[in-house]
């Protein structure tokens, strides 16, 4: 199991739309956006670790949830050798198609994460 990166740390909001502006006007630039998937992503000036924001559902409430991601190179072999070590996950692995595929997973507190793996 190789962890490659910590690229991405990412939040929920109750309005998309509010939110883009908002994060717009710090400053940041917005560097995807897709509304049918209710998620967009800003980064700084000078680049490094991205701002994912996510439109809220029933199980990612505003203002509770900040994930980081940890980008590996392949989920299913990580997501394994981490639940051999113990490791919780929870909720099936999400996929978006051409882009990611995404497996939540905690720590012995109960903070989220994700392991992710590019497919583009």
């Amino acid at each position: 199991m190789t962890i490659k990166k910590i690229e991405l740390g990412w939040i929920t909001v109750a309005n998309f739309k509010k939110a883009q502006k908002f994060f717009s006007d710090m400053g940041l630039t917005l560097k995807e956006s897709n509304e049918e998937w209710g998620w967009m992503e800003f980064e700084g000036k000078e680049g490094g670790m991205r701002l994912g924001v996510a439109q809220a559902n029933e199980s990612s409430k505003p203002g509770h949830n900040t994930v980081l991601t940890f980008t590996v190179d392949n989920l299913a072999t990580t997501k394994k050798n981490m639940e051999s070590k113990g490791v919780q996950f929870v909720g099936e692995v999400i996929e978006v198609p051409g882009h990611v595929k995404m497996a939540t997973f905690v720590d012995p507190d109960g903070n989220q994460f994700q392991i992710v793996e590019n497919i583009v």
